[in-house]
């Protein structure tokens, strides 16, 4: 029971952090009906972001935290008007091609920038990193940290979807692009704040979860396939669906760690891809119909 407890609280932890890197697909994926590939690089770019800042530049945290997330926003807004605004009226293909593309120029800058210091770099956490013991399991206090600050941004998001004109001009983009121009809506704009807020998050994401791994210039991938997951399980037209997803995610591959074998751990999210692509084509939440993926 003890080590069932300990699995659960940190795949809940874990599954935060998938969530958000969900969030951001989603977030993208509403308003374009596109699957940013890049997304993972654009994490793996605002985790250095903030990285320079408090480690390298010495600046507090939350400022750094704050100038990383916005850092993170300018860089979907560059790399949308750069490579995907010019590719968005020429198919689906080309906009994938696109972010393939992106995410490798990502990683080499990186690379160029940080890879002298070392291929793995340690972001000290914002609290003390001595465990603290909840009943009888023993949890790090970064991991209440994440998990609080990781619900504090989904509550806004799915807020913003919800509330929000700027996010209902966002999901009537999605639902119809021609439609949303002709009642006067700025398409164009609004794909271009949607990559930026979409990388924002990813680089909220990337300074939660900074402290409790290392920094490395291809960690985005293998955590963008993690936050597809997520999305395609709960749906990849639904804010609250990525947040289940990705609860769901990290509880099963922490579940399959430690009572398989840490073996499956990495490809648990492929499992989880196929098994939401084969038994719930639209996710848990999505919405029912055509899907573009």
């Amino acid at each position: 029971m003890l080590v069932l407890s300990y699995l659960l609280v940190t795949g809940i932890t874990t599954g935060a952090l998938y969530a958000l890197v969900a969030l951001g697909i989603v977030v993208v994926y509403k308003a374009t009906e596109v699957v940013n590939l890049a997304h993972g690089e654009l994490f793996m770019m605002g985790g250095f972001l903030a990285y320079t800042l408090h480690v390298m530049v010495k600046l507090p945290y939350v400022p750094s935290v704050l100038l990383a997330v916005a850092g993170s926003f300018a860089i979907g807004i560059l790399t949308d008007r750069v490579a995907f605004r010019p590719l968005m009226k020429e198919g689906l293909v080309s906009v994938l091609l696109a972010t393939i593309g992106i995410s490798f120029i990502l990683k080499g800058v990186a690379r160029v920038l940080w890879g002298g210091k070392g291929d793995y770099l340690a972001f000290p956490p914002l609290v003390s990193p001595e465990p603290m013991r909840i009943g009888n399991v023993m949890i790090m206090s970064q991991q209440l940290v994440v998990l609080l600050a990781a619900l504090a941004v989904m509550l806004v998001f799915a807020a913003f979807f919800k509330t929000t004109r700027a996010g209902k001009f966002m999901q009537a983009t999605a639902s119809n692009p021609k439609a949303a121009a002709l009642v006067g809506i700025h398409v164009s704009r609004v794909y271009m704040y949607t990559f930026g807020v979409g990388a924002a998050v990813a680089g909220a994401s990337a300074v939660l979860m900074a402290p409790l791994t290392l920094l490395y210039p291809d960690i985005g991938f293998p955590l963008f396939i993690k936050g597809f997951a997520a999305a395609v399980l709960g749906g990849l037209t639904s804010v609250p669906g990525a947040i289940i997803g990705g609860l769901l995610v990290g509880i099963l591959e922490q579940l399959a760690a430690g009572f398989i074998g840490t073996a499956i751990q990495d490809v648990s999210a492929f499992i989880v891809i196929m098994f939401a692509l084969i038994f719930l084509p639209t996710g848990i939440l999505g919405m029912r119909g055509t899907r573009k993926i």
